[in-house]
């Protein structure tokens, strides 16, 4: 997304770990491997509760016209979204939530939004290349609790851009999205907007070493996988 704000004085940081994007700004978008309308797989009972299903939605994608988003964040959210796939698909620790992983575009139908949990990633751009910070909007008090998880584990992951007040602008109040995952009672919803890709400083922690892992890795702590 995009959008014209004055800046808050917030401190600048590094990234971390290895994971990164080599080029945001230009680099192709493909389609993600881990996208999939199937629905969860059953369990036996000895095996165990069914999966969860985590809805994800990527910014943007794949759109050309209208609202395409940020240059770079279509990538950015392609990557992000690929990461979860990847994350998902390692064995974990005995006793471990299951949860099946569905990816989707922006432009889905509403049943697609079904599921126990939704986020949709996405990166802000400004005019004002000092603008920066991280940020979340949310519709509901079940929405607030996880999107506050995702911001204190990605400070604690390494994010030192800052954050924003949730729900900052309109857009983040009332994204769509966030709108039609209630819709189908999928109520742990919010957005993320992980940075701006407009600056500098944020631009090196989303797209340099471990700036698609924090992310992830955020996400999967404020969910408890």
């Amino acid at each position: 997304m995009t959008h014209e704000h004055e800046p808050g004085s917030e401190a600048e940081g590094g990234p971390e770990n290895d994971r990164y994007l080599p080029d945001a700004g230009a680099a192709p978008v493909h389609a993600t491997a881990g996208e999939s309308d199937a629905a969860p797989l059953p369990r036996d009972e000895e095996e165990g509760p069914a999966a969860k299903v985590l809805v994800v939605q990527m910014g943007h994608c794949f759109r050309t016209s209208g609202a395409t988003g940020t240059p770079g964040e279509q990538v950015f959210a392609k990557a992000v979204a690929d990461a979860c796939a990847e994350e998902l698909a390692k064995p974990g620790p005995p006793g471990r939530e299951l949860w099946h992983l569905r990816v989707i575009k922006a432009d889905e139908p509403l049943e697609q939004y079904a599921g126990d949990a939704f986020v949709a990633f996405h990166c802000d751009g400004s005019l004002h290349q000092n603008a920066r910070g991280a940020s979340v909007g949310y519709r509901d008090a079940a929405g607030q609790s996880l999107a506050q998880a995702w911001k204190h584990a990605y400070e604690r992951r390494g994010w030192s851009g800052g954050f924003r007040d949730d729900n900052y602008t309109e857009n983040l109040r009332k994204y769509y999205g966030t709108r039609k995952a209630g819709e189908v009672g999928n109520r742990r919803a919010f957005i993320a907007e992980c940075g701006f890709l407009t600056n500098q400083h944020d631009k090196a922690l989303l797209t340099g070493p471990g700036g698609v892992d924090r992310v992830v890795q955020a996400l999967f702590d404020a969910l408890g996988v």
